[in-house]
């Protein structure tokens, strides 16, 4: 009987440990500047909110907009992650190697939910990775209201250049990390009539 106890609480830690980690609720955001603006009638609806309206801080310390995070690009792919949360931490060299090999039109944004409280951490987490691109640790607008939604990290979104969302999000780390970023990116682009991966 004892045997039977242990390998179902291995089982389900595996499950949970494969499948992400519960979000807390107290993370940080930036003090709300801007007015929240409603999607229009008929728009397609996913499972995570837009990130269309916000002002986030990068893990440098600099301050940006949408357009300046987002940049003109056509698929921005946007990592929820947080420093405490194993299969985050697991696929940060798999997201840094992916993020390289990506066209100039397709970026990977990490948002580190707790990087503002652990900032010396998310540097040397995503030092380690060879993570070169943005990375947010604090922000408001849509960014907050992603926060409040979000049940698990990771956590993965993928929006236009304004930061509308192109499909679902991925839930969890994938087994095919590569495989499963290229097949959302690809249906994004597809979606705005662009050149796929």
């Amino acid at each position: 009987m004892k045997k039977k106890i242990v390998a179902l609480l291995l089982v389900l830690c595996l499950v949970f440990a494969l499948a992400g980690c519960r979000k807390d609720s107290g993370q940080t955001t930036v003090p709300d500047t801007k007015p929240q603006e409603t999607p229009s009638q008929g728009s397609v609806s996913f499972d995570m909110p837009d990130v269309r309206f916000f002002d986030a801080t990068l893990l440098d310390g600099s301050a940006v907009s949408a357009k300046d995070l987002y940049d003109g690009k056509d698929v921005t792919v946007i990592n929820c992650w947080a420093t405490w949360c194993p299969p985050c931490l697991e696929e940060l060299d798999d997201i840094a190697a992916f993020a390289k090999t990506l066209p100039e039109n397709v970026q990977v944004v990490s948002f580190c939910i707790d990087g503002a409280q652990h900032e010396d951490e998310c540097v040397s987490l995503l030092e380690e990775a060879g993570f070169e691109g943005k990375v947010v640790t604090a922000a408001n607008g849509d960014f907050a209201t992603l926060l409040e939604q979000m049940q698990y990290v990771p956590t993965t979104l993928f929006v236009d250049d304004a930061g509308k969302q192109l499909c679902d999000s991925l839930i969890g780390a994938p087994a095919d990390l590569p495989s499963a970023y290229t097949e959302k990116i690809n249906a994004g682009l597809k979606a705005q009539n662009k050149d796929t991966l």
